[in-house]
């Protein structure tokens, strides 16, 4: 693993701010979660971590031991590994995906993971943090955005937020676009609007995703309606605009 410039400055920049963020809970500052004192049986928060720098991993695990008893870290480093996780321990309470990793990006792990276990939330976490990131992240089923270099009280928050069932979004993504905020498409609606801009016809998505081709026409019509356009190729810019693809 090649670490860059930008990793170390990430993973210092949170190290500064838990240094901070100690004294805080040295002074008896430490918070316990919404959702843990809703737990009756007394089990801790899990939260899974995929994400491929095992630096930032020490920082946002450090993070957690300093201010958070309540909260078990799970870690992984890639898609495949953090979907496998995820399918082998239901009592992960919260999956928080990089957006860069080695084998898939996390966009399309989010979608990955909702088909697993749709019940669990999942956040986006990324040293980008510009609104159309967000944006994406929401349209591909994340409840929330982390940027990496944000301060530990303000991701321990967002976090909360999740975990309650709100948004963990900023206010930068959701003061860009209302459509593209209240959008919402199911993982089956994401895969046929990849292959439509793969340029793939009915047949073949038929084929790439196991179905019948009516089940397709299905989607496509769905598909259409949330985006409200009425062809393929509207389809493809409107996704566009929002963000959905690249």
């Amino acid at each position: 693993m090649v670490f860059g410039f930008h990793d170390l400055l990430l993973t210092d920049q949170l190290l500064d701010h838990l240094n901070r963020q100690l004294v805080f809970v040295a002074g008896g500052g430490e918070v316990q979660s919404d959702v843990v004192r809703r737990k009756t049986d007394g089990a801790r928060v899990k939260i899974l971590l995929v994400d491929d720098h095992p630096l930032f991993e020490a920082g946002f695990r450090a993070m957690l031991g300093a201010s958070r008893r309540d909260i078990t870290l799970v870690a992984a480093g890639s898609s495949a590994d953090g979907c496998a996780a995820l399918r082998a321990d239901g009592d992960i309470d919260l999956v928080v995906v990089d957006l860069q990793l080695p084998d898939r990006d996390g966009f399309e792990t989010l979608v990955q993971m909702s088909q697993i276990r749709p019940a669990t939330p999942r956040v986006l976490i990324s040293g980008r943090s510009d609104a159309a990131v967000q944006t994406r992240a929401r349209g591909h089923g994340a409840a929330g955005f982390i940027s990496k270099s944000s301060p530990p009280p303000q991701i321990l928050a967002q976090i909360d937020a999740v975990l309650r069932g709100e948004s963990g979004f900023d206010s930068l993504a959701a003061n860009t676009d209302t459509d593209a905020s209240a959008l919402t498409l199911s993982a089956r609606q994401f895969e046929v609007l990849h292959l439509l801009a793969e340029g793939c016809a009915n047949k073949e998505m038929r084929y790439r995703m196991g179905i019948a081709e009516r089940t397709v026409r299905a989607h496509l019509t769905e598909l259409f309606h949330v985006l409200g356009v009425q062809s393929r190729v509207q389809a493809i810019l409107r996704a566009r605009e929002l963000g959905l693809i690249s």
